[in-house]
């Protein structure tokens, strides 16, 4: 196989917190000098991101949804970022195009039902199997509990979309592979594995009257053993916003604004905050840092901040600290209403793009939930696979309609998609073909359970 070109970059569905330490970036957080801003004779805004909607050996989204959100797009200097935006390799999807879902690997497909269940699966199907089970796992319908559903804690409208994009070989996309897992006659789990530099992100946006307003790209990458994660942003640091402001702000003056611009500089100092989940705790180690939570604004002043986030370029804030003054040290920018840079309750002050940060979540993809709560013995396993929540290669029709309902809940509904094996997208595991250069499983102590 030939050399494959593999992206440093990918999304970062990021809400786990770190294993241990201070929390300190790669070189101690602070001031991370490494925030570049580019050649600043070169405006990387100049051109807007252009993402194309046809030409894919793949439409996972449809053409128009994603004709939408392009137009929003923000802007992205050159480089492995922006390639990946503008190829037509990268395959785009949402929880509409790609409903989300979780396995449900224990049973005999005789007597005890398996397969793919959406995150919609109606309660009672949950509750008569495991009295109060739908609760102690969703906080909604279609909605896990923090950290693995709203990870960014918002209080307002968001919308999110997701890209996806394979490395090549020649111009041939090196494969997802998959394969079943039968270690008994009650444990039957569809795995599979993503190559060495697979790409994944996630683009954030806050919606406000009715438009769409780019506020972060989060991204992983798949290494050989294990990913790869970065975050980008207009603003890594409070500094950063308060230049924009100032710079590029016009018309009469702002008491609003320049009581922000105070705030950003020299006032404001984050106050004490605790991130902590109400289940899967042990998913979730309980977080201290600080938290500076913006004003909210309204009006010309929003519109300000609203044309920054669209204006500005999107850079890494990995191990970057927003505010590190004095003793509560932020991660990134909180907001206490709408208008501003972040949604209304935004949560990653206390959480830093690392992947020591985002493991402590991302690790338990697929992992069984009777390992969080006892009295759910025997009932499915967590979304995702491979360290990564939002993707699935199994046909929607076959496990859920239209209106999030399961579909063949009575036997086993997984079938892998059809035309993803028809583009060359996914294809069944070989060890005697799939290079160990490329393909390396991500073990944990829980990866080969069995019910």
């Amino acid at each position: 196989m030939k050399r494959l070109a593999i992206t440093s970059m990918m999304l970062l569905a990021c809400s786990g917190a770190p294993d241990g330490g201070d929390g300190g970036g790669d070189d101690g957080g602070g001031g991370d000098p490494t925030v570049d801003a580019g050649d600043p004779a070169v405006d990387p805004c100049a051109t807007p991101v252009v993402v194309p909607t046809t030409g894919r050996a793949l439409d996972l989204m449809p053409a128009e949804r994603l004709a939408e959100l392009a137009a929003r797009m923000p802007c992205v200097p050159p480089g492995a970022l922006r390639d990946t935006l503008e190829s037509p390799r990268t395959l785009w999807y949402d929880k509409h195009s790609l409903t989300p879902g979780y396995q449900d690997s224990f049973g005999d497909n005789v007597v005890t039902p398996i397969g793919m269940r959406p995150n919609t699966i109606d309660p009672e199907l949950i509750n008569l199997a495991v009295p109060g089970g739908h609760e102690q796992i969703f906080i909604e319908l279609g909605l896990f509990h923090f950290p693995f559903g709203n990870p960014i804690g918002a209080q307002e409208p968001i919308h999110t979309v997701n890209f996806w994009r394979l490395p090549d070989d020649g111009g041939v996309p090196v494969p997802v592979v998959y394969w079943q897992r039968d270690p008994n006659s009650y444990t039957h789990r569809v795995e599979w594995m993503f190559p060495a530099g697979t790409a994944f992100g996630e683009l954030i946006f806050v919606e406000r009257g009715g438009l769409l307003h780019p506020v972060e790209i989060r991204t992983r990458t798949r290494t050989l053993d294990g990913w790869t994660v970065d975050a980008y942003r207009p603003f890594p640091r409070a500094a950063d916003l308060a230049d924009a402001i100032e710079q590029r702000r016009a018309g009469p003056a702002s008491p609003a604004l320049d009581a922000l611009v105070a705030h950003l500089r020299d006032g404001g100092t984050p106050v004490p905050y605790t991130l902590k989940a109400t289940h899967f705790a042990s998913a979730f180690p309980q977080r201290a840092s600080g938290i500076d939570r913006l004003p909210a604004l309204a009006g010309a002043d929003a519109d300000v901040i609203h044309t920054l986030l669209r204006t500005t370029p999107f850079r890494s804030a990995r191990g970057v600290y927003w505010k590190d003054a004095g003793p509560n040290k932020a991660w990134a920018a909180g907001a206490s209403g709408p208008g501003n840079i972040v949604p209304a309750g935004y949560n990653a002050a206390a959480v830093e793009v690392s992947e020591a940060s985002c493991d402590g979540c991302h690790r338990d993809a697929g992992r069984p939930f009777k390992t969080w709560y006892d009295n759910i013995l025997a009932y499915g396993e967590l979304w995702g696979n491979d360290e990564t929540f939002t993707w699935h290669p199994f046909t929607l029709s076959r496990f859920v309609d239209g209106n999030g309902r399961v579909q063949n809940f009575n036997h086993d509904n997984r079938e892998i998609r059809p035309d993803m094996k028809a583009a060359g997208l996914i294809v069944k595991y070989n060890p005697a073909q799939h290079s160990p250069a490329v393909y390396q499983r991500i073990v944990r102590e829980w990866t080969d359970f069995r019910y």
